[in-house]
């Protein structure tokens, strides 16, 4: 229609507001507090169409979590760096067969333990 402001076809009008929305929802506002919120936006929409729309959005954005960082020098290396390098080299080094082999005993061992414990 010219002249009308719309969202592109399939895109709901509440997608530019989709952050403030769902934070306003795991911090447990009413729905009627999120529309008011909205109406300050100028959008006009009805309960139900918030409800669909959190269910639909809710699962796919937790804002609660912590975003990552794109600092890669946030985590810190470890002290013995060059020990776990060398480890880690030896054992890609090992053939799998024989890694297999060895978690088998173990896991073996394990169980064995446990019967023992039992009686």
């Amino acid at each position: 229609m010219p002249g009308k402001e719309s969202t592109p076809p399939f895109q709901s009008k509440l997608m530019p507001y989709r952050n403030e929305i769902l934070k306003a929802w795991f911090r447990r506002q009413t729905l009627k507090e999120i529309q008011a919120m909205l109406r300050k936006h100028g959008i006009t929409i009805s309960l139900p169409g918030i409800s669909l729309f959190i269910k639909r959005h809710k699962d796919k954005y937790d804002p609660r979590a912590i975003p990552q960082t794109k600092n890669p020098c946030a985590v810190k290396p470890s002290k013995d760096i060059g020990k776990s390098l060398k480890k880690l080299d030896e054992l890609l080094a090992r053939d799998t067969k024989e890694v297999a082999r060895e978690y088998d005993r173990k896991r073996s061992r394990a169980e064995y333990n446990k019967k023992v414990e039992k009686q």
